[in-house]
């Protein structure tokens, strides 16, 4: 599409009908993405809908050279003053201040003008609650090899932390570590590095580097428990249904919102459900606004729940489900694709975890 031009529809080879579909060129706002959807929806009525009613759509990003987002200068923001101790490190800001417990390697709180952020995070996790698809013994039981090598339970082994202010506004904290289960050999390195600017943004690089005799993961990414005030969800990917690797055709692209009750799927028996994929930000919030926003370089895959992955894994049952006030977040790399083994094939081999190197930020 050129610049000015108006796009148009082509229809299956053999026919002759081309139809002009209207449109304006927007003014192209900086660091701003364009999507173009075009909705089918019937011109009549119909025994089985009435006129206006959807019967398919299409989108396509558009190819506008939009004009570079603004960067933040790290000499304009304001200094942090850097406080260690042997079990804690400290960052304060002109408005935010930050804990890192060293011996847990994570964040332990997380403030900003006195609104508590985050409760604990992040740490790896590669479980998901297994889908009725992950247990189907069509599938060999994906779920049965992921519990062998102890993917369900996780243990974190902290090798270094090293901290160090590279410049008044910068504070970098690096962790290595090794994550495997209780007397299996097989499990991850780790290496993750949170960048804390003097702006109170935190740039989180993680680098993973799976034993290469696991089998294909169930996911992998980085949990955080959130306070439960920020129920309100929002988020720039597919929506607003559920969405996986394997199953996002059906959602477009947008900005969606709703609450994190909402984003729960009651399947009769609990597993994973509610993720969000090619997401480029997600925010939780309280009702005045204020919470968390999380941003992909360049994208995640995105699941909020009033339940811990620990409850959807044990519960058999919806009844046995009992709703947390506090938030499980996860932001992941990729999640596996679901599969359709409880009925016929298993996950297609493109769209399985390899256990294999992964980076994200």
């Amino acid at each position: 599409l050129e610049r000015g031009q108006m796009p148009k529809l082509y229809t299956p080879a053999g026919s002759s009908q081309i139809v002009n579909v209207p449109f304006t060129m927007p003014e192209l706002k900086h660091g701003a993405e364009y999507w173009l959807t075009l909705r089918f929806k019937l011109s009549n009525d119909t025994m089985w809908a009435e006129k206006g009613h959807e019967v398919a759509w299409s989108q396509f990003k558009m190819p506008f050279d939009v004009p570079a987002g603004p960067v933040l200068k790290v000499e304009d923001m304001p200094a942090l003053q850097l406080k260690e101790s042997a079990k804690e490190v400290m960052i304060s800001g002109v408005d935010f201040n930050l804990i890192f417990d060293k011996e847990k390697a994570h964040i332990i709180s997380f403030n900003h003008m006195g609104s508590k952020l985050i409760k604990s995070g992040p740490s790896l996790n590669v479980w998901r609650a297994p889908t009725d698809n992950d247990a189907a013994i069509i599938a060999v039981g994906m779920a049965v090899g992921w519990r062998k090598f102890g993917l369900d339970r996780i243990e974190h082994e902290i090798k270094s932390v090293e901290v160090d202010q590279i410049s008044p506004q910068v504070v970098r904290i690096r962790v290595a570590s090794n994550a495997c289960a209780p007397h299996v050999a097989q499990g991850f390195d780790c290496r993750y590095t949170y960048t804390v600017y003097g702006s109170g943004d935190i740039i989180i690089d993680t680098d993973i580097v799976p034993s290469d005799k696991l089998p294909p993961l169930p996911r992998i990414g980085l949990q955080f428990c959130v306070p439960g005030d920020y129920n309100t969800f929002t988020w720039y990917g597919r929506g607003p249904h559920e969405n996986y690797c394997d199953r996002k055709e059906g959602a477009p692209v947008g900005v969606y919102s709703g609450t994190v009750d909402d984003q729960y799927v009651p399947y009769i028996k609990p597993q994973e459900n509610g993720n969000k994929t090619v997401v480029r930000w997600v925010a939780l919030t309280d009702e005045k606004g204020i919470g968390l926003l999380a941003v992909g370089m360049p994208l995640l895959e995105v699941s909020a729940h009033h339940f811990t992955t620990e409850d959807l894994t044990r519960a058999k049952h919806t009844f046995e489900l009992k709703r947390r006030e506090a938030i499980t977040l996860n932001l992941d790399y990729k999640q596996s694709g679901l599969g359709g083994a409880s009925c016929g094939p298993g996950t297609l081999p493109k769209y399985l975890i390899k256990p294999e190197p992964a980076h994200f930020s």
